[in-house]
């Protein structure tokens, strides 16, 4: 197991890709959240109320797909060039302590970071607003609101197929990740939507997360109408995308780069 993870040699390589990628993420973070206190300044010179409407964790989400989906599809820079991936594919280390590397990064890291910073900023927006007429007001944002954690388990499937792309695409991964994301999207889309129109039914969603509700009823010949509980386990479903879609293109990505060095 050693010659795949060893702790010291795992540590090296953490130490020399956060410094590679710092100055990146942290100019990206630094330019979302600026752009915030902007609109939010926006805002507040034509509020009326009391209360300023508080958007911060729309803010924060926001950021954080931005951020997040561009840091970890353009990661593995040195991919980009020929003589910089050789030297990186060079580095005694082995392809999973270079994946787990970038993958915290882009995961625990950031996270941290953003939130750090976030806050930071958000401290800087209530000095700066309580100075502003009508006696505005706005709230410290709560990073532990039920819809963080949500955000997160969305965030961690699709930065796995970004990152995926990240060790794939030599040139502008970030771009082709999103096209065929995209595409892949769309595909879907059509599919299921011919899947419902050739069952004739008809769909409706509420709420979300685990409390959401799921109702799809159909008639089709002798089979009567149903509900879709007995075709498709949409709790089966929420599992895979939640739990196992993220771990899958982390293996991946392993792959890639392991194929690389090979």
């Amino acid at each position: 197991m050693e010659t795949y993870f060893n702790l010291p040699r795992f540590l090296l390589v953490l130490k020399r890709d956060l410094f590679e990628n710092a100055k990146t993420a942290l100019f990206g973070m630094l330019t979302i959240l600026s752009i915030f206190s902007f609109m939010l300044a926006m805002i507040s010179f034509q509020a009326t109320d009391k209360d300023l409407y508080d958007g911060n964790a729309t803010f924060y989400m926001t950021g954080f797909f931005i951020v997040g989906l561009f840091f970890s599809g353009m990661a593995f820079k040195d991919f980009r060039n020929k003589e910089k991936a050789m030297s990186y594919l060079m580095i005694p280390a082995s392809s999973l302590e270079k994946l787990l590397s970038i993958l915290f990064l882009s995961t625990v890291g950031f996270i941290v970071s953003y939130t750090i910073l976030f806050e930071a900023f958000n401290l800087l927006n209530i000095l700066i607003i309580k100075s502003f007429p009508h006696n505005l007001s706005l709230s410290l944002f709560n990073p532990f609101i039920p819809e963080v954690w949500e955000a997160i388990m969305i965030f961690l499937p699709i930065q796995a197929v970004f990152l995926v792309g990240a060790a794939t695409f030599r040139k502008v991964p970030l771009f082709y990740t999103a096209l065929y994301f995209f595409i892949f999207l769309l595909i879907y889309g059509f599919a299921a939507t011919i899947l419902m129109k050739f069952y004739t039914g008809s769909l409706s969603i509420s709420g979300w997360g685990d409390n959401s509700n799921i109702n799809f009823s159909y008639s089709n010949g002798d089979f009567g109408e149903r509900s879709i509980g007995n075709i498709l386990s949409v709790q089966t479903f929420l599992f895979f995308f939640s739990y196992l879609l993220a771990p899958i293109f982390w293996v991946v990505a392993w792959f890639k780069i392991n194929e690389k060095e090979v």
